[in-house]
């Protein structure tokens, strides 16, 4: 087996393991079972479980990042930028649905320091230094008075909230509004618009 297909088959098996049980209920042999290797193989490319959920981690994140980072990196105004990504993230969670779920919960199990990468501190473009660069847009537009007064840090918590949720909350919304698969499916398909026009109006100045 070529390295590189040994190292990516042990990557998707890992990622195929870690979704369905989080770190702390995956075993480094059932990993291995997953990707049809032994044991020690799986050793010698990864030398613990924690290195090896740490990259899964980081992928997963990069699954839905790429089209974000474009919208949030580009140059125009703040309300168009802030309904783009509506746009854009809710688009890239329907592609990789399991996302978020994997790392709020991965996220409430584990402090902040375990998934930072000291390799990127020199990054432009990791999620941390583009999120504040993105709040530093906000405040300069409320002081310009094109948005209104909206704390940045409850506006983005607000527009990540409207976005995520309605994945993480699925069997809950669908037995509650009494969805079958094709019916919520049709719901995700209105979501985005639907978030989009309630930010639209929510952004602007009365």
């Amino acid at each position: 087996m070529d390295k590189s297909d040994a190292r990516q088959r042990i990557i998707e098996a890992a990622r195929h393991i870690f979704v369905q049980k989080g770190m702390a209920g995956t075993r480094m042999q059932e990993i291995a079972d997953e990707a049809g290797i032994n044991k020690a193989m799986l050793h010698y490319y990864f030398h613990s479980k924690e290195q090896l959920f740490k990259l899964v981690f980081a992928e997963a994140v990069k699954e839905i990042f790429p089209k974000v980072e474009e919208v949030l990196s580009g140059d125009m105004p703040i309300r168009e930028k802030l309904l783009a990504f509506v746009r854009a993230y809710i688009s890239q969670i329907r592609e990789h649905p399991f996302v978020p779920l994997f790392v709020i919960h991965e996220l409430s199990n584990r402090s902040p320091e375990f998934f930072t990468n000291p390799e990127e501190s020199g990054d432009t473009n990791t999620p941390q230094k583009m999120l504040k660069k993105l709040m530093q847009e906000i405040l300069r537009a409320r002081q310009r008075g094109e948005i209104p007064d909206y704390p940045p840090q409850h506006l983005w918590v607000n527009i990540v909230a409207l976005c995520v949720f309605p994945f993480m909350a699925r069997p809950l919304i669908q037995q509650l509004l009494q969805m079958d698969d094709k019916a919520f499916e049709n719901f995700l398909e209105e979501r985005t618009a639907q978030v989009a026009r309630f930010l639209d109006q929510a952004l602007r100045i009365a």
